[in-house]
């Protein structure tokens, strides 16, 4: 769903089959958005593995401490590798906004927030909220190459992206999520074919 919209916006637009190869050369900047909710990896980590399969360049950004699966980022280096991209991981707010095309802005969890057994939820949303200078808002858009703003929703308006960006010209979220809908049909229709 998330390729579909991108390749959508960079393409004829919505109406029109969704080519995936626009998406060859652009940047994908997936970076964290601190929030008050604990929030997991999946989509994060799904963006960078897409992203990079369909031979984008790839940015990860984060704070200390927000490191995602080491197996994950192997593969999506490898993946970059394999499509002559590039794969860069910073801890800096505002350089991976710098020339990117598409930006991806979730909270994550930090690797700590599951110990001994434990969910430590209030302690990973406390920490978290000491971060708020990492929002997706439109002078951090300013930097880049008239990106479009993508997420998985539900957005964590005001924490991970301001009103302004999610509801903005250049959002994409509604496409995603209505583009979800006919994934997840093709994909049941094709489970009940056997195929």
């Amino acid at each position: 769903a998330d390729v579909m919209g991108w390749a959508e916006w960079f393409g004829k637009g919505p109406g029109y089959p969704a080519d995936p190869t626009v998406l060859k050369g652009k940047k994908l900047l997936v970076t964290w958005g601190h929030g008050a909710l604990a929030r997991s990896w999946c989509s994060v980590q799904e963006a960078l593995l897409i992203g990079s399969r369909f031979g984008m360049d790839v940015t990860l950004a984060h704070p200390e401490g927000y490191d995602l699966d080491p197996q994950v980022i192997q593969w999506t280096r490898q993946n970059c590798a394999a499509n002559g991209r590039t794969f860069t991981e910073t801890t800096d707010v505002r350089a991976g906004y710098e020339g990117a095309h598409v930006v991806y802005s979730r909270h994550w969890m930090s690797p700590q927030a599951y110990r001994d057994g434990q969910f430590h939820k209030q302690e990973e949303i406390d920490k978290a909220l000491k971060y708020p200078q990492w929002i997706c808002d439109a002078e951090k858009m300013a930097l880049t190459d008239n990106a479009i703003f993508t997420h998985p929703m539900p957005v964590d308006r005001g924490h991970e992206v301001t009103d302004e960006v999610a509801s903005g010209p250049r959002s994409c979220i509604y496409d995603v999520a209505e583009n979800r809908l006919h994934v997840q049909k093709a994909i049941m229709a094709l489970t009940m074919a056997g195929v």
